[in-house]
């Protein structure tokens, strides 16, 4: 810890960081035109690639809970095959997060493409999920209650 009047490590940091990005810039403000061309590119095919590996986490989680739950409910119907299983509540959770995945990379894929039909189908997309939210909590309680009784 800092004695009183050393500034903070992370202070320091900050600030070095801030002083070099205020360099690049009035380096290359001028250049503008020889580098932004090859900047857009650079940031157009990183955005994509995120995009793409958003979308392929969100379909694993929704694999792997799949998996999880098929194992579940054969481990509790060989046990007990009159008890209820009980999974439908564990597979809701990995789908909403899936979903969340799902809508990130629509929103990176909404700015890369800037037109109003994707920006459309983002809406829609992000009214559909809260939908679907609302259904998987009311199921989540319900099956939450059911299972108590």
């Amino acid at each position: 810890m800092p004695k009183d009047g050393e500034p903070n490590t992370l202070t320091v940091t900050l600030m070095m960081i801030i002083a070099v990005t205020t360099f690049l810039c009035a380096f290359f403000t001028p250049r503008k035109s020889e580098f932004l061309p090859f900047f857009d590119e650079v940031i157009l095919t990183l955005l994509t690639l995120i995009t793409e590996f958003v979308y392929i986490i969100g379909g694993g989680i929704v694999f792997f809970g799949a998996l999880v739950i098929i194992v579940r409910f054969i481990q509790s119907k060989l046990k007990n095959p009159d008890k209820p299983s009980g999974v439908t509540r564990y597979l809701s959770g990995y789908l909403t997060l899936s979903l969340e995945l799902f809508i990130g990379a629509e929103i990176i894929k909404t700015t890369i493409t800037r037109t109003f039909e994707e920006f459309s189908v983002l809406i829609l997309i992000i009214i559909s999920r809260g939908l679907f939210s609302l259904i998987l909590y009311l199921e989540r309680r319900w099956h939450g209650i059911a299972e108590t009784e």
